[in-house]
């Protein structure tokens, strides 16, 4: 008798297998929840872009409202009456990204009144305009009498013990979308305040609330970015990229990624990929920062490269004494960006200026090496500071100023009171330098 199984059986337990694995029903619901986000998305996007030029624009932004009040009401029900909470917290997760995009309408409507500028220098589907300013302001007013409740609504279904304060925090920033104020630059500043703002309070709540671990938390620290976002993506969308602007960005970003990177464990490969990300913004810091300086014209073109080295560095150390392991690679790396800047700057600018700059930032590095006993900080301060001192005996010499001969003065001064105090307590000295030369070699590279 053959044993050999038919091969229609064989095949008809192969699918069956196949479909004991692969659960429509248990799938169905996420694909549904994932194209219906889809949809509303593509909904929301065309609407804002591509318009609807039916009725003015104030009759055209209650659909968006009310686009915006359905899909929480729709949220809430499914929640009450129907017992699922993933369809829920999905609706209002929603209702609260599109927030922002009713505060940006609603600051196009004040802007349109209260500043002298051609609406028709912008794109058409971005000039939202009223007849005077009193129908702005109360549109605005009747818009916050709904957007407030959705916020705390969605924040409350997303992190309820945050839930007030993260809800201030967005209403926040969101109002400063409302600000008649298009100024890149100015709103810059206001997008770095408000980031280092949620980036200290996001920190605080990780410290202090479990429920900033869970994805529902993540979620709403990370919407607290959203009308940040729009607010520098207008700026860099409609008017012209500068350095300045460029610099804000980077150190925006640079936050953003390590604030990120803080919500995972050190072992998390998601982390490492962060902080290598993080890098990218921290080291454009220099150039960009130093090109905004050179513009700005307040203060001696010899430090414009040294301060914008010093933010770079700060933000590459601040990563190195965030991690547990690899810390000195971050450690090098601000070594090197301060190495090659003022190098570079004392290349560029024989002055005063620079070597000062390279003499207090090398002593300052190397306090802080030695304060944190990191060989590789103290080494990189004691050149910075040679470098300075070298420059300035290079320029004494071969181009005499009243400045470098008063500074060069002063330092032969305190150098013969040294060589006085290690020459009167030379044995303590000498055991002191023993005792550090001892400690340094097992301080950390």
């Amino acid at each position: 008798m053959n044993s050999t199984p038919d091969v229609c059986d064989t095949v008809n337990i192969t699918e069956s297998s196949y479909l004991s694995r692969f659960n429509l029903m248990g799938k169905l619901p996420a694909l549904l929840r994932l194209l219906g986000t889809a949809a509303l998305i593509i909904a929301m996007y065309s609407f804002l872009v591509k318009g609807w030029d039916s009725g003015n624009d104030v009759y055209r932004y209650l659909f968006m409202l009310g686009h915006t009040a359905i899909m929480a009401a729709v949220g809430l029900a499914s929640g009450h009456w129907l017992k699922e909470s993933k369809g829920a917290r999905l609706l209002l997760t929603l209702a609260l990204v599109s927030v922002p995009a009713n505060f940006a309408i609603l600051g196009a409507f004040i802007f349109s009144q209260t500043t002298a500028v051609d609406i028709s220098y912008y794109p058409h589907y971005v000039a939202w305009t009223v007849e005077n300013l009193s129908t702005a302001l109360y549109t605005s007013i009747g818009a916050a009498i709904i957007l407030v409740p959705i916020t705390l609504l969605g924040f409350t279904v997303l992190a309820r013990s945050m839930s007030k304060k993260l809800t201030l925090l967005f209403l926040l920033s969101n109002a400063a979308l409302l600000l008649p104020i298009r100024d890149p630059h100015f709103m810059a500043i206001i997008v770095m305040c408000f980031t280092f703002i949620n980036v200290f309070i996001s920190y605080k709540a990780s410290q202090q609330n479990i429920v900033s671990k869970t994805q529902e938390g993540v979620i709403a620290l990370g919407l607290q970015m959203l009308p940040l976002a729009i607010l520098m993506g207008r700026s860099l969308w409609l008017y012209a990229m500068d350095s300045f602007l460029l610099s804000v960005l980077a150190i925006t970003l640079f936050y953003l990624l390590r604030q990120a990177s803080t919500i995972f464990a050190d072992s998390a490969k998601i982390q490492h990929i962060l902080d290598r990300l993080s890098m990218v913004p921290a080291i454009l810091v220099t150039p960009s920062l130093a090109f905004a300086l050179f513009d700005i014209n307040m203060l001696p073109e010899a430090l414009a490269i040294p301060l914008a080295a010093i933010v770079s560095a700060v933000m590459i150390y601040d990563m190195a004494e965030r991690k547990s392991s690899g810390s000195h690679r971050y450690r090098h790396i601000a070594s090197a960006v301060l190495l090659i800047s003022l190098a570079l700057n004392s290349y560029l600018f024989n002055e005063l200026w620079a070597a000062l700059a390279s003499i207090l930032i090398g002593l300052t590095v190397t306090v802080t090496g030695f304060k944190n006993q990191q060989r590789g900080v103290l080494m990189t301060g004691v050149i910075l500071t040679s470098l300075g001192m070298l420059q300035q005996f290079y320029e004494l010499f071969h181009n005499f100023e009243l400045g470098s001969w008063f500074a060069l003065a002063g330092l032969g001064i305190v150098s013969i009171v040294v060589a006085s105090t290690m020459e009167s307590q030379g044995g303590k000295i000498k055991s002191y330098f023993g005792q550090c030369k001892s400690s340094l070699e097992s301080w950390d590279k």
